[in-house]
């Protein structure tokens, strides 16, 4: 036996409700919202990588509030949040809904969810807000004296999107070339490949680039130097899911334009070098509504 015994949380609940006992004492405390970013474990029988995982991370938010309307509205709220996380950033199209009691979260009077239909045609569940009126507060004896100056139990909610979300993007939007991300959460929102042989063909590409990131100062921009071959590069980079690929070579800079590739697509267009700081935010604009419009 441990000496401190330690426990493997499925989620936090109980912990949150035990440490608030101690900070809500009045209405006057209420509402409050906690937030925080953690590791939880799930007893998985069947693992797949980021849908189901026995230690996952995920956000995970709970509240009190004075009375079950307002509790109410922070679930309808937050639930509100997670489909624009999923539709605005990742592209994503969901319903949102209340599960049935079959498939609420125990403890909740009732759970809603954000679910999406995956290429495969199955549905995934990409994130959850609870209602727990009083369930949780009266459990773990967590009262306020109220406006009557009587104890009273808060109203409760939680709500968590985990590590899921990027199973979700694969499974939405990745094709047989590999990943493709949305250009709102891509790491990296355009690849510029420099095509050139010998020292001298860098060193034009290389004064030609200087204005090209200047233009692109707000675009999260990768340049890709390596001693590969330009056909590994793109290959590559095209597994990894950039969205905007940027070829550009002597050919290219002797006629003041460069070749870009959507990865959406895959459609290549020319645009004028002077052109791309206002060419490329609208590219990645027209990329992010094209996944979207597909995933539906």
């Amino acid at each position: 036996d441990l000496e401190e015994p330690l426990v493997l949380r499925p989620t936090s609940e109980t912990m949150i409700a035990t440490v608030l006992r101690d900070y809500i004492q009045s209405y006057r405390d209420l509402p409050v919202l906690t937030n925080q970013w953690n590791n939880v474990f799930r007893w998985e029988l069947r693992t797949r990588f980021f849908l189901r995982t026995r230690e996952l991370l995920w956000q995970e938010g709970h509240t009190f509030h004075e009375t079950a309307a307002e509790a109410e509205e922070e679930v309808a709220k937050m639930l509100d949040c997670y489909r624009r996380i999923a539709e605005e950033w990742c592209a994503i199209p969901v319903l949102t809904g209340r599960k049935s009691d079959s498939e609420k979260f125990a403890g909740a009077q009732y759970s809603t969810a954000i679910e999406g239909m995956m290429m495969d045609g199955k549905a995934l569940q990409m994130g959850t807000s609870h209602y727990f009126g009083e369930n949780f507060t009266r459990a773990y004896e967590l009262t306020y004296t109220g406006r009557t100056n009587e104890r009273q139990y808060p109203h409760s909610t939680s709500w968590g999107m985990s590590t899921r979300m990027v199973g979700a993007v694969v499974m939405a939007h990745g094709d047989d070339f590999g990943l493709q991300l949305p250009p709102r959460i891509a790491p990296v929102q355009v690849v510029i490949i420099p095509i050139f042989r010998g020292d001298a063909e860098r060193s034009q590409i290389e004064t030609a680039l200087q204005q090209v990131r200047a233009d692109l100062e707000d675009i999260r921009v990768k340049v890709d130097w390596r001693d590969e071959r330009p056909g590994f590069k793109f290959n590559e980079w095209e597994l990894k899911g950039v969205p905007l690929r940027i070829e550009i070579g002597p050919r290219d800079l002797a006629k003041g334009e460069a070749t870009v590739v959507r990865r959406v697509n895959r459609a290549k267009q020319t645009i004028p070098l002077g052109e791309l700081g206002v060419a490329i935010p609208a590219l990645l604009e027209e990329v992010q509504e094209a996944l979207l419009r597909r995933a539906r």
